[in-house]
């Protein structure tokens, strides 16, 4: 098969972005003909180079090597213009983004059958919400990541929807013994979307340290190269880390005996899932997206969102029982180890043959 992805940015490191490539390649290896176009950013009247780009309505071509935080097999096209002439003909034509949906919902049948890689309800916190949500409604085939999109599309947009939860990396994010006590290093994701909770986790650390436990934050990041503005905001100093990648990010998973995930709402939440799969203990907000592998008690402890009082509670139980720590890290190891890329690969592959036969 001819497998066309679209896509709104290829090059920021991001859960969801690790995943349509990691299906990208595994679909190449398979022996299907895969490609990836980069949309446009839309042309601003004052920039003369914007124009120059538009007038020209051309692809400009990167070798899979041009990302350097994961190994990529198949070419990246970067359109200077949205327009459905520069995308090739294929048999399958998938959306990963609102704007993509958006984009290639007017093209003919002969550019793909339409698919739709739902990765999170992103009407929730995108500028144009309303643009947004109509995309729910097209008559694309929908793929989600997590059970929780599948009964967001089934209840807010009478859409039905298949659930492909995006594994994990088991070659790269793995569980080793560790060298010294880590209970009290703290994992937690950096990222200036409010919806990340950010805020909400250094709260919960703050309340902590009122407590007078002794907590060790370990904060990692793409936004910031230099993270003196977090701590000016936190009132403290934490160990920092910018852009870890591959055996990096495992090694910094690995040092820290609980993860900390405060968001409001995830499509899934990768980071998270990659954290348990190194050995960490979850402590997390009920994000949704967590439903499929974070059972409070079980492989996780979970609160309500924007409830910092609540998430510091749970990092206070898990600070008193190294043995529940301990179990909610094994049982969420044994979790996650559940979602194969395997299995994925071969329904995800089997539902583009089902399409296509549907249209015989």
């Amino acid at each position: 098969m001819k497998i066309t992805f679209v896509v709104s940015q290829y090059n920021r490191i991001s859960g969801g972005n690790r995943a349509l490539f990691e299906y990208s390649n595994r679909l190449q290896d398979r022996g299907h003909e895969v490609s990836w176009y980069v949309i446009a950013k839309p042309a601003r009247w004052y920039r003369v180079d914007h124009w120059k780009r538009i007038i020209t309505k051309k692809t400009t071509k990167l070798p899979p090597d041009a990302i350097d935080w994961l190994e990529n097999k198949v070419p990246i096209n970067l359109l200077s213009y949205n327009d459905a002439s520069l995308i090739p003909d294929s048999d399958i034509l998938i959306a990963t983004a609102w704007q993509t949906a958006d984009f290639i919902n007017q093209f003919r049948n002969r550019k793909g059958k339409k698919f739709y890689f739902v990765q999170h309800h992103e009407s929730l916190w995108a500028r144009e919400k309303t643009r947004a949500q109509k995309t729910y409604y097209m008559p694309f085939k929908k793929l989600v990541i997590s059970s929780w999109l599948k009964e967001i599309l089934r209840k807010q947009y009478n859409q039905e929807a298949e659930v492909l939860v995006t594994p994990v990396n088991k070659n790269v994010f793995y569980f080793e013994e560790p060298s010294q006590d880590k209970s009290s290093r703290v994992c937690i994701l950096h990222h200036d979307y409010d919806w990340k909770g950010f805020r909400d986790a250094i709260e919960a650390v703050k309340i902590l340290r009122s407590r007078n436990y002794e907590i060790e934050p370990v904060v990692f990041g793409e936004k910031l190269r230099h993270p003196s503005s977090l701590f000016e905001a936190a009132g403290f100093n934490f160990e920092y880390h910018y852009r870890p990648t591959g055996n990096t990010l495992r090694r910094l998973y690995a040092s820290c005996g609980v993860y900390l995930c405060p968001s409001w709402y995830e499509g899934l939440g990768m980071p998270s899932m990659e954290a348990m799969a190194c050995g960490a203990a979850l402590v997390t907000t009920d994000t949704g997206g967590s439903w499929d592998y974070a059972a409070d008690g079980d492989t996780a402890l979970v609160s309500p969102p924007r409830q910092p009082e609540q998430l510091a509670n749970n990092l206070v139980r898990i600070l008193n029982d190294e043995a529940l720590r301990t179990k909610l890290a094994e049982s969420g190891f044994q979790k996650i180890g559940e979602f194969s890329w395997d299995a994925n690969t071969l329904r995800l592959e089997n539902l583009f043959k089902e399409s296509l036969a549907e249209t015989d």
